[in-house]
Parts: structure tokens; C-alpha cells; sequence
């Protein structure tokens, strides 16, 4: 596996190389960082080349002090590493940047997997939003590490977490969770959307497309990939059962497999 860093004018993109073959570009969510997709490396990176990179303002990527734009970032990772024809593999956030970036660079794109994705342009339930910035408040109110414990331990964010009876897959997504740098680094209102909004052009993505939701993610989420197979032609969805946010982690080998049927009936490996 190649580690490295992709410096630009204005920060650097921490990513990984593992594996070859046709490119992979795994994008995590909100509250995580690359390393949330271990369980998919060995699986994936037997066919694939599989790049997985920290969003800016997560992990080992640097923190954003001004306004940014994470379709341009993925660009510049894209053309650095000189990759054509890739799929984009993307959970919760990294979804709605997977999405802008194939509507900005459709000839790029060529084949999108979106797992419990949002949509930029598609707005947050009152709540959601609500419990969104006590995660900031939180953080100037009791420090970082009260922050991050009173999110996990927080009713309403359940669903990002596996149940107590899936151990080893919630501990995993807690480490990830926990890790300072993933929590809350930055406003949110740095990250530039393109516009107009996703919400409004999905009809123009006309690539094959995965939606996997799982059935105990939150209900705005399985209604946003409702949304999503409703208005790309060329989409299935799968829904995992006994699984919330994060399926990747929960039932890593039965999410590998849809990955690989998808990618290989599409594209036959050479």
C-alpha cells in the first residue's frame, strides 16, 4: 500500500494506493476519516486499484480555513494519480460530493456506488439539523473529547452506530468516531456545493448506479435513496437488513460481494 500527501495551493489531501486494476475512489462520511473503509481494502484491491483519501478537514488532510471545494479537491487527487474511468465509492457526505463531482466531470465517472448518501440541495429534516450544531456547540462548550462522547452516547444519533450485539464492528466505527480529527474541525459552510444544487439534476447522471441503504438508518436517509433510484435511469438499490449507517462495517463481507457482483456484471474483469 502507497501512502502520501497531494499538496495544493492551499492544503494537503492525505490518500492511499492499494492494489491494481481499474480505479476505485472511496470517499467516507461526516464523523470519519479513510481508514473507515479497512474492512473493504483486501476484498476490493484483489481487482482493483482502491484509493481511499481523509475529505479535507478530516483525519490526516489539513483543516480548511477558508473556502474550499471538495469537487476540486477530488479533481486534483484524480488528475495527479492520472486516473480515467473510475468508480466512486462514497458513504453519507462523501455521497454528495460523489454526486457533484459526475455532474461536473460526467466523462470521468464511470460507474457510481452510494451508500446512505445525502444530496447536496436536499434539506435536512428540522432535527437533524438541530442536532447537527449542537455537535459544534458542544465542542466550544466542553472541549473535543466531551463532544465526541456526549455524539456517540446521544439517542438521536443512534443510527450511525452498530448495535451493542454487533461488538466488533461498533468498536471499530467508534475508534473512527473518536479520533479527534474527524470531529467537528471546521464550519461546514466553507465546503462550496456546485450549483445549481444535485437535488435538481439527477436525471442528468446516466451511469450505472448502486444505492445500498440499509433498513435501521435513519428514515431521511432511506427516503434520500428512495429519491436518488427514482431519478437516475440507470440505478438499482439494494437495502441491507439489520444494518444503520455505516453497512460497510456491519456486514463488511455481504457489502464487498454486492460491490464486486455490481462492478463485474458491468464491467467484465479483462
Amino acid at each position: 500500500m502507497v501512502q502520501d500527501y497531494l499538496n495544493l495551493d492551499n492544503g494537503q489531501i492525505f490518500y492511499t494506493v492499494s492494489g491494481n486494476g481499474e480505479p476505485l475512489v472511496l470517499l467516507h462520511g461526516n464523523f470519519n476519516d479513510h481508514q473507515i473503509w479497512n474492512e473493504q481494502v483486501g476484498s476490493l484491491s484483489t481487482y482493483y486499484k482502491l484509493i481511499r483519501y481523509d475529505l479535507r478537514g478530516y483525519g490526516l488532510s489539513s483543516t480548511p480555513n477558508s473556502s474550499y471545494s471538495n469537487v476540486d479537491d477530488l479533481k486534483a487527487l484524480i488528475d495527479s494519480l492520472k486516473l480515467h474511468n473510475v468508480t466512486l465509492i462514497a458513504s453519507s457526505l462523501g455521497g454528495g460530493t460523489a454526486i457533484d463531482f459526475t455532474l461536473t466531470y460526467p466523462n470521468l465517472v464511470r460507474s457510481l456506488i452510494l451508500v446512505s448518501p445525502s444530496i447536496n440541495g436536499n434539506p435536512y429534516p428540522m432535527n437533524m439539523m438541530w442536532q447537527g450544531i449542537k455537535n459544534y456547540l458542544n465542542v466550544r462548550l466542553k472541549g473535543r473529547e466531551k463532544a465526541i462522547e456526549s455524539f456517540i452516547t446521544n439517542h438521536f444519533w443512534q443510527y450511525f452506530f452498530p448495535s451493542l450485539r454487533k461488538e466488533e464492528a461498533r468498536n471499530k466505527v467508534l475508534h473512527n468516531v473518536r479520533n479527534p480529527r474527524n470531529f467537528c474541525r471546521f464550519s461546514p459552510n466553507l465546503s462550496a456545493a456546485v450549483k445549481p444544487y444535485a437535488i435538481s439534476r439527477l436525471h442528468e447522471i446516466n451511469i450505472p448506479t448502486l444505492i445500498i441503504i440499509s433498513d435501521q438508518d435513519h428514515p431521511y436517509n432511506i427516503k434520500t435513496a428512495e429519491t436518488l433510484h427514482t431519478s437516475i435511469k440507470q440505478s438499482s438499490k439494494i437495502m441491507m437488513q439489520g444494518c444503520g449507517h455505516l453497512p460497510f462495517i456491519e456486514e463488511p463481507h455481504e457489502f464487498n460481494q454486492v460491490v464486486l457482483d455490481f462492478l463485474i456484471h458491468r464491467f467484465p474483469l479483462m
